[in-house]
């Protein structure tokens, strides 16, 4: 495949504007969307606008082609554009503006999680235990309020998030109280913190910075953060930061920073394999365990209520959501026991995780390791895939952009169908066209790889940057 090396200059700004005025003109376009958001249903044709849920898809839909055409933009002339300053500039201007005009509206639209968030910044702040006792309890009846604990999903349910995000909850509240708005903005604050570190570490590793676009302008990331405040704003921003401390050759805050990140949600502890080589292994996963357990001991009076509502999680099927090759394997096989499979999923995954513990990593390999895992996590996802959850892979596309990935990043959204399908089903219709793009781009990535020349799609299957710099020096 004929790569380029990444150019190491500056671009001229002016060399190249009719690119630059074709993304200020999307993102003029896109802004006003973000800025309008629910409110264009006046405009929207009436077989588009069924519920709030088609009306978000049909502007999300629209969304994703202005994104597409902007990736197609930045990577058709990534070795003119790649390291343009004025560009970096524009974008970054204009993926803050699309997250911060969706801060001040209501989330309850495609998720309730962050009032989730709240109560249980609340009910710390009344020197309670989270895990101890479900919103619905006798126990914690005095704090109940008409704003916050009727948007709450499973009040019989103890909290699931683990100790970091508790910890995050309390400050939070400290911060900003019950604001709705004011947890979205603490959100939007560590995500823009996250194009910035994100920024810093595509230069460490020699990337071109105009790639920020892949994140910066991706649609679900912006949704996601922005309009419904999940959790995911901090976890991911986290999550880069460890890799910017590994490139920086940063080895054990890079560790306590992943330790961190999985205290938010656990999904991040299953890329740590990426970060230690020989020589820091054991040192590694005693500095995570540790770093990951201490956020824990204010928790510690919960006893065995510790863990939350997250074994019933993973062990019951009603809470399966959205998984594409679960589905077709319990369909294949319907005598098979669901949390049987779960386990079998699991055993996958943490055999992958040992292969990569044990391979040795070179720069961006680390991050190239990270990026199959993750992509790994995804497929076999053991219990649930949200939309937001996708989010954990969108940093990494911006180093090796596949295609089958950056649909499913937006085809992933569909999946809020559910809930305003019959009985709560999800249709299957909506699987497949999720999934199938999905696993069939995957199994012929080698031929797009192996005969796409000189053209944009090459791009999407650039490889790390020692491999770029061996097919130039051809």
């Amino acid at each position: 495949m004929d790569i380029k090396k990444p150019n190491n200059k500056a671009t001229n700004p002016f060399k190249h504007h009719p690119i630059h005025a074709g993304i200020v003109g999307l993102g003029l376009i896109s802004g006003a969307v973000y800025l309008f958001n629910f409110k264009l249903d006046r405009f929207m044709p009436e077989f588009l606008y069924k519920t709030d849920i088609h009306l978000f898809l049909s502007l999300f839909l629209f969304l994703a082609i202005l994104y597409f055409i902007g990736v197609y933009l930045i990577f058709n002339y990534l070795p003119q554009i790649g390291r343009s300053k004025s560009l970096i500039v524009i974008i970054i201007f204009f993926a803050i503006f699309f997250r911060a005009v969706l801060v001040p509206t209501d989330p309850t639209v495609l998720s309730t999680d962050m009032y989730r968030y709240i109560w249980d910044g609340r009910v710390q702040r009344n020197d309670i235990n989270p895990y101890l006792y479900p919103p619905s309890s006798e126990k914690l009846k005095s704090l109940r309020d008409d704003e916050i604990y009727p948007h709450i999903n499973r009040k019989e349910s103890p909290t699931i998030y683990p100790a970091g995000a508790q910890l995050f909850f309390r400050i939070s509240h400290i911060l900003v109280g019950d604001r709705i708005f004011g947890f979205k903005g603490l959100m939007v604050f560590f995500d823009v913190m996250t194009l910035l570190v994100l920024l810093a570490l595509l230069r460490a590793y020699g990337f071109e910075e105009t790639r920020l676009f892949i994140y910066a302008w991706n649609p679900l990331v912006i949704f996601e953060i922005g309009y419904s405040g999940h959790l995911e704003g901090l976890t991911v921003f986290l999550m880069v930061l460890a890799f910017y401390l590994n490139a920086k050759n940063r080895k054990t805050p890079a560790v306590v920073a992943l330790a961190f990140a999985s205290a938010t949600k656990l999904y991040p502890a299953f890329i740590l394999p990426a970060l230690l080589n020989r020589g820091e292994r054991i040192k590694g996963v005693a500095v995570f365990v540790g770093s990951f357990l201490l956020l824990y001991l204010p928790f510690l009076k919960a006893e065995s209520k510790i863990t939350g509502f997250l074994p019933i999680y993973f062990k019951n099927s009603y809470e399966s959501f959205n998984l594409g090759l679960k589905y077709l394997i319990m369909h294949l096989f319907p005598g098979l026991d669901y949390f049987l499979l779960t386990k079998i999923f699991m055993l996958v995954l943490m055999a992958a995780g040992f292969f990569f513990f044990f391979t040795e990593k070179q720069k961006e390999q680390v991050v190239r390791c990270a990026y199959v895992l993750i992509g790994l996590l995804i497929v076999l996802m053991p219990a649930a895939l949200h939309p937001w959850y996708v989010i954990m892979l969108i940093p990494f596309l911006t180093f090796f952009p596949s295609i089958a990935w950056l649909i499913f990043t937006c085809t992933v959204a569909l999946s809020y169908i559910k809930y305003v399908s019959p009985m709560g089903i999800m249709p299957v219709w909506v699987l497949l066209l999720e999934y199938l793009p999905l696993f069939a781009l995957l199994a012929t990535g080698y031929i797009f790889k192996r005969y796409a020349r000189q053209t944009w799609v090459s791009g999407f299957f650039t490889a790390n940057r020692t491999e770029k710099i061996v097919e130039a020096s051809k």
